[in-house]
């Protein structure tokens, strides 16, 4: 298992051998370059043919409740009504397609069929066929999920299951578990860990250091935020 708190400890050792309760480095700032490298690195993975997923990097976001909503509102003609998570989910890495990097979209029941993920373009023309009136359809407008289907099929599922990669893995962990904190599991993969380091020291600290490392107009170091990462705050 890697944790957020690990990685921040692994940098800022590189960086200067030894970690002092003044160290000039704002650990909150450390977590953003993490998690910016995270998804540039899975940007630039998922981007090309045929990548496989590995399942280090996928993130569970668990029971989430669906809502009605009328798609007129919406623009969306396909129907008077249809349904939707009923809270925003985060953004996946992005890739060709326009689909996201979601793993699975479907009933709450994990051993049931997932649904189609299709663009919202997509969604307005699928499911006239004869193979595909039954076929549900998922796609992202705005931050939420919406699902549908001509046999309205959907409309009896008041939970949906969601799995994928988020940009932001810290924003996928807690919708899945509100007490996760930066000790606990960050999803990423070992022959990820040296390249986001080697990325963050040659970009990042890079920088850090030509900069002046007392922030105040006094005569002490004080850097901002230097407690150590323990709830997210």
């Amino acid at each position: 298992m890697t944790s957020l708190n690990s990685l921040v400890y692994e940098l800022l050792s590189l960086r200067r051998g030894d970690i002092t309760d003044t160290d000039p480095i704002d650990r909150r700032l450390v977590i953003d370059w993490i998690q910016t490298q995270r998804a540039r690195l899975l940007h630039q993975k998922f981007d090309k043919p045929f990548t496989y997923i590995d399942e280090h990097l996928v993130q569970d976001l668990g029971t989430i409740q669906m809502e009605t909503v009328d798609s007129n509102s919406l623009s969306v003609d396909l129907k008077d009504k249809m349904r939707r998570t009923a809270i925003d989910i985060p953004e996946t890495i992005e890739r060709k397609g326009g689909i996201g990097t979601f793993t699975r979209i479907g009933p709450d029941e994990k051993t049931s069929t997932k649904f189609n993920v299709v663009t919202y373009d997509r969604a307005l023309v699928s499911g006239n066929g004869k193979f595909n009136k039954d076929v549900t359809y998922a796609f992202t407008l705005g931050d939420r999920i919406y699902i549908t289907s001509k046999s309205d099929s959907e409309f009896a599922l008041q939970y949906i299951n969601i799995r994928g990669v988020f940009q932001d893995p810290i924003i996928a962990a807690r919708i899945a578990d509100p007490t996760w904190t930066y000790d606990d599991d960050y999803p990423i993969n070992k022959s990820m860990i040296d390249q986001l380091k080697v990325l963050v020291l040659k970009e990042k600290f890079a920088v850090t250091l030509i900069q002046p490392s007392d922030r105040t107009d006094d005569l002490d170091d004080n850097p901002q935020g230097n407690a150590t990462v323990q709830k997210g705050k």
